[in-house]
């Protein structure tokens, strides 16, 4: 008979360090939920929809950024460790991550000076959307290495700068849109920050780092511009079809399942470094299921509360008529996600393209289809229809290729090796 006391001490030290380490995993999770959470609730809860709607348009310029960035930088870099057994320097991958962060600031700079409602917020906003695009890269390096107590500091330094930065800025009268975009901007100054400073090398180590991972970046810069395409470019044609206010509306049912995207994006560098057959197990499928349904459900009930007690909260409040495809929506954001994730690390270059190939045509035909058949309503059931459609073809791609990952099962029919 066997007890605890039996157990050897370097066990229980192994033991303690993994409950810490998930500990501290789980802390950072949380702090960069709050930190870009913050940002987002601040202009859904507080801004009229018209406001929103111009606040979307510079935020949609960093979600082009940080999909740049996880095609050219995170995701080749993750993809040669996990495959090629070798791994760039922070240098390098600092450097990249450099200038494509000034890059972003500058289109944003760009964008923002020819949308009138945005020449106010348009230094203040350039500014956030380069900052942000070099934590957010910083930061998946960071979870590859299990430096949690790193991304935590700059998570948490980013989060209450927002908080200080917005609540000091009611004292001065100002348009919501700009003690929004001030409070952006200092917040992701203060969590790059705290992020590890970079190394700064000459323009020439960003065709050394396309050469270098050149394999690993072809398919997911070609599976990401797909992806953009209907994501990022068909918010850009909406926006016109539905007008300013409309569009806030529109881009208010995405932001609903923001909370979903931020408990993934931490996680990608853990995901995708899991095994793809572990991706496969009834257990993990079931779960992905499961918490897809309770994140829809939660929605709509917080939208059906809402409604309820007749709160005014800001653009969200516009979203409460409609409750059901924003639910479905949110949930087939959170299936659909997950599996991406997994397909962008383990999947071949043909799964990637069809899956991207089935995304885009939903994500572009069919919220443009329904703005001009049927206006806002039209477009937001056609936008969670089609994130559901995309989201089950990601979720049966990686099914089916984690499945072909599993060696033949042995029975009894089995034959087997004959011993002379």
């Amino acid at each position: 008979m066997s007890n605890g006391s039996n157990r050897p001490p370097g066990d229980s030290r192994s033991g303690r360090r993994s409950r810490a380490a998930v500990g501290a995993a789980a802390a950072a999770t949380a702090a960069n939920a709050m930190f870009v959470l913050s940002i987002q609730m601040l202009g859904l809860l507080t801004l009229l929809p018209s406001e929103f709607g111009a606040f979307s348009l510079q935020y949609l310029c960093f979600a082009l950024a940080s999909s740049i960035s996880l095609s050219l930088i995170c995701e080749p870099w993750l993809r040669t460790d996990v495959h090629d057994r070798v791994r760039s320097t922070w240098r390098d991958y600092s450097s990249v991550l450099v200038y494509l962060a000034l890059g972003a600031g500058a289109l944003t700079l760009v964008v923002s000076l020819f949308i009138p409602d945005l020449k106010i917020v348009a230094v203040s906003g350039s500014v956030a959307v380069a900052a942000s695009t070099y934590r957010s890269g910083a930061r998946y390096y960071l979870a590859r290495d299990s430096k949690w107590s790193t991304i935590l500091v700059s998570d948490l330094a980013g989060f209450l700068t927002i908080l200080v930065v917005w609540f000091g800025l009611h004292a001065i009268p100002m348009p919501g849109l700009l003690m929004l975009s001030i409070a952006w901007t200092m917040g992701s100054v203060a969590s790059a920050i705290m992020s590890p400073r970079p190394g700064v090398q000459g323009i020439g180590v960003v065709s050394r780092w396309v050469k270098a991972h050149m394999r690993h970046i072809s398919p997911l810069l070609r599976d990401s511009a797909l992806m953009d395409l209907g994501a990022i470019g068909t918010p850009f044609v909406v926006a016109p079809i539905l007008g300013i206010t409309g569009f806030g509306v529109y881009r208010a049912v995405s932001n609903v399942s923001a909370p979903v995207r931020l408990i993934l994006d931490p996680l990608r560098p853990t995901l995708a470094g899991a095994p793809l057959s572990t991706h496969g197990s009834s257990r993990r499928v079931w779960t992905s299921l499961v918490l897809s349904i309770g994140f829809g459900l939660a929605a709509f009930l917080a939208l059906e509360f809402v409604r309820v007690e007749r709160l005014q909260l800001g653009s969200l409040t516009s979203v409460v008529a409609y409750a059901l495809p924003t639910a479905l929506f949110v949930s087939a954001s959170f299936l659909g996600h997950y599996y991406f994730v997994i397909a962008r690390t383990h999947a071949g270059g043909r799964t990637l393209l069809v899956g991207r190939i089935v995304q885009t045509i939903c994500a572009i035909f069919f919220p443009i289809i329904g703005a001009l058949l049927w206006g806002l309503s039209g477009a937001v059931w056609a936008y969670a229809i089609g994130t559901a459609c995309s989201a089950l073809a990601w979720f049966f791609l990686v099914l089916r290729a984690a499945v072909a990952t599993r060696p033949p099962h042995r029975t009894s029919l089995t034959p087997r090796p004959v011993n002379d």
